[in-house]
């Protein structure tokens, strides 16, 4: 338990529309850049104020420092987690490791 931190999304701001955060095609953004986050986005969480930032704002703004942008704090390499992306059905399911293989069978008839 002592390993667990808080993960930190920073939510986009919601349309004037009153269309609910759930409708939204686009949820969240990094805490520094505001980039849209999405499937395809690699995030990356700082240990320290558990916030969620993509992986180009690490390589071009944080890594040189080495410091939290959010909390000021110095970072570690143990300090920075990647998060690994799910994927959704069969076409997804390459990227897990996992061999899964279609086979074909033969027609299939059926009697009135």
């Amino acid at each position: 338990m002592k390993d667990l931190i808080t993960v930190n999304f920073t939510p986009m701001p919601q349309d004037t529309d009153g269309t609910s955060a759930i409708c939204q095609e686009v949820r969240y953004m990094c805490a520094v850049t505001k980039d849209a986050l999405c499937n395809a986005t690699v995030c990356i969480v700082l240990r320290p104020s558990g916030k969620v930032v993509t992986l180009d704002c690490y390589e071009k703004v944080i890594k040189n420092d080495m410091a939290d942008p959010i909390s000021g704090e110095k970072l570690k390499e143990k300090d920075i987690i990647i998060l690994k992306r799910g994927s959704t059905g069969y076409a997804g399911a390459k990227n897990t490791g996992e061999d899964l293989i279609a086979k074909k069978k033969g027609a299939v008839l059926m009697a009135n």
